[in-house]
């Protein structure tokens, strides 16, 4: 933890350098940091009150209110009464005020457009995604996701999830990233027209992922089934589950898989569905004391 804080504190520095959050004046303008924030709410927001931004950016209410009578000697703020209840002060831009949030804005996107102008397409992809997580991680805010079929790239990057969670979670050995190697290596060889692989993608990010593999006897296999632990309270799982066995039934007469014991989440999850456990048996394979168990769903 106590390493992670650290990382984490790092990070803020050199943001926080990079963009030049510590100098009095925002972007060599007359405003502070602060006060360009404020500018920006108002202006973007429609009926922005100071509870609000109180709200917000949990300011004190007595410097909030300093600020705000400074930003109005300065002309570029204006409060007015409300029509529907008097007691309300709504805020507003100026014309003056408009037109400064104009220049902040377009110098804003200028630093960033420059500091990031050496990246290459790819690298601002990951960058917004990395910025997309921390956001989702801190705020616990309900991302929207979307399901989509797999293309080039997912599965060696579902190989790499499979074998960093399982690892980081349940301590499992190399051996099992090896299978989850072949099993897709397999599946590349061999796959047929009937056979998917969905991923569930959030803001460009894979969260997710799950795959039908057919097998004898209008049978298919369910693999590769995992959701990332930041978005497993959204609802993943479940909406990757019903795509594939919407699929299934109109191909397939029966489903199978094999989890572990352990995986309660997991085993709750296909029972909702009316899996049923069929056959367990030990694997000591990719750790001490697992058990694998096989669950069938008749279609």
């Amino acid at each position: 933890m106590q390493t992670s804080v650290g990382r984490i504190r790092e990070f803020n520095r050199y943001y926080t350098n990079a963009l030049g959050l510590l100098n009095t004046h925002f972007l060599d303008s007359k405003y502070s940091l602060t006060e360009a924030r404020i500018l920006y709410e108002i202006g973007n927001t429609n009926l922005c009150t100071a509870s609000d931004l109180v709200q917000l950016f949990g300011f004190d209410k007595g410097y909030l209110s300093r600020t705000l009578k400074q930003l109005e000697r300065n002309g570029v703020v204006v409060r007015k009464k409300s029509k529907e209840d008097t007691r309300i002060l709504n805020l507003s831009l100026s014309k003056k005020g408009k037109q400064e949030l104009t220049v902040l804005n377009k110098a804003s996107n200028e630093q960033i457009a420059n500091l990031i102008k050496q990246a290459s397409a790819f690298e601002i992809g990951e960058l917004v995604s990395a910025m997309d997580m921390i956001k989702h991680i801190l705020a616990g805010n309900k991302a929207p996701f979307s399901i989509r079929e797999s293309k080039a790239g997912d599965l060696g990057y579902i190989i790499h999830r499979h074998a960093l969670l399982y690892q980081a979670e349940y301590e499992f050995n190399d051996v099992f990233e090896h299978y989850v190697i072949n099993g897709i290596s397999d599946y590349l060889k061999n796959r047929s027209a009937l056979d998917k692989v969905w991923i569930a993608e959030s803001n460009d990010r894979i969260i997710g992922a799950i795959g039908i593999i057919h097998s004898e006897n209008k049978s298919a296999q369910l693999r590769w089934f995992y959701s990332e632990p930041a978005y497993r309270n959204l609802g993943v799982g479940k909406k990757l589950l019903t795509v594939a066995i919407e699929y299934s039934r109109q191909h397939f007469s029966d489903l199978s898989l094999w989890t572990l014991h352990h995986l309660a989440a997991a085993r709750n999850l296909y029972n909702r569905f009316n899996f049923i456990l069929t056959d367990s048996k030990p694997n000591d394979v990719w750790k001490p004391g697992l058990v694998e168990e096989r669950w069938e769903l008749k279609l």
